[in-house]
């Protein structure tokens, strides 16, 4: 058996066009906070839940979390510079 042709080439140039072409991607599981969660490998509904994904208690089976999986895996901290940095002189160390 083989799998189905894709209408459209995966384009990883754009960031975002492959997060629209959801149904090309088929059924990805994502844990929900506050609802009732079961494990796509066995079954269960017991998790350890971290800050990225939640792992089932039974098989070790790791999803992602649906609140991280909608936010774009970018970094989120900016480079600033400081407002003091130049203004003294640094001290040598002779020791």
């Amino acid at each position: 058996m083989t799998a189905p042709a894709l209408s459209e080439p995966l384009k990883a140039s754009s960031s975002h066009a492959f997060a629209r072409q959801v149904s090309n991607r088929g059924f990805q599981p994502l844990y929900h906070a506050g609802e009732p969660n079961r494990c796509p490998g066995c079954g269960g509904q017991h998790w350890h839940v971290g800050r990225m994904s939640a792992e089932c208690a039974t098989c070790a089976t790791a999803i992602p979390l649906a609140d991280v999986a909608a936010q774009p895996m970018e970094p989120l901290f900016t480079v600033t510079r400081s407002a003091t940095a130049g203004k003294f002189p640094r001290m040598q160390n002779d020791g």
